[in-house]
């Protein structure tokens, strides 16, 4: 079984979220409840691992204000052990986060702080073991993508597996998806979404997505929203499994808790059709929710 220890780098941020019951109509007044919450898709999955039974740690920069305390207590809340850099100058990032009502959301994000996460920012201890999860967000560039260099070196030279979220269709079309293969090559796990696959790949086909990303990594899970999910790692047909029932509430933070559920089965030894399984299931729990982390 593998060191069932996960250390996640990446984002971690202040949500603003409002959710609308119907379609939202831009250019007039729109009433709901607008309620605040911990976000940031590597935080969102160190929660979900902790939530799952994993160990987790996770690396990230806030700003030293009112914002990243909260944070940082949130962290603690959901069990994961944070440690964050504090940044004397910039504010701690920010999401407005709007859900129609299918659920579907729009995110305005302010990085702040986290944009400014370094190499000085890794505890270099915390690289002894276990398994490295890399938010895509990382590698957008300036000392975060230094950073993302950085820490996948240390995780190689300490002998822990890798998985790298994408995160983001932006993000890949701005840096380049040939960047992206290159700088993530050989991490043991890549799980981008559908349109990321396809930024990443120029194919729309799921079957010759993964043939294509199986050149730049060992295995691949392939997140299909509502279609469920396929996983392949050139050993035989590619493992598909349904997305788990479940009402669309908000789909914000649904790919990082389909990570975190992967991993959780797949760190205790659980075959690929189990962790995709046990990755819809966790999935479903947060599409089923408002909000991106698990509930009380």
């Amino acid at each position: 079984m593998a060191d069932p220890r996960v250390l996640v780098i990446g984002d971690l941020l202040y949500d603003l979220l409002a959710k609308a019951d119907g379609e939202v109509v831009l250019g007039t007044d729109t009433f709901v409840p607008i309620r605040v919450a911990a976000g940031g898709s590597g935080a969102n999955a160190a929660a979900w691992l902790a939530s799952s039974g994993v160990e987790t740690r996770f690396v990230g920069r806030v700003g030293d204000d009112v914002f990243g305390e909260f944070l940082n207590g949130e962290m603690e809340r959901a069990g994961v052990e944070a440690h964050l850099a504090h940044d004397p100058s910039l504010r701690t990032g920010k999401v407005f986060v709007l859900v129609d009502g299918a659920g579907e959301r729009t995110m305005i994000t302010d990085r702040g702080a986290g944009e400014a996460l370094g190499p000085n920012d890794l505890p270099e201890d915390l690289f002894g073991g276990g398994h490295l999860h890399l938010s895509g967000y990382t590698f957008s560039g300036g000392s975060r993508r230094e950073a993302a260099a950085k820490a996948l070196r240390l995780a190689r030279d300490a002998g822990m597996t890798v998985s790298v979220d994408p995160s983001s269709v932006p993000l890949l079309g701005s840096i380049g998806p040939e960047r992206f293969l290159g700088w993530t090559r050989g991490a043991d796990l890549l799980f981008p979404n559908l349109a990321e696959g396809e930024t990443l790949t120029g194919e729309r086909d799921p079957d010759l997505i993964l043939e294509k990303l199986l050149s730049h990594y060992p295995a691949v899970a392939l997140k299909l929203g509502p279609e469920g999910a396929v996983y392949a790692d050139g050993t035989g047909n590619p493992l598909r499994v349904p997305a788990a029932s479940a009402r669309a509430e908000d789909t914000t933070g649904a790919g990082d808790a389909f990570c975190a559920g992967f991993l959780a089965a797949w760190l205790d030894g659980g075959s690929p059709e189990e962790a995709l399984r046990r990755g819809a299931g966790v999935a479903a729990r947060a599409v089923g929710r408002v909000g991106a982390r698990p509930g009380d």
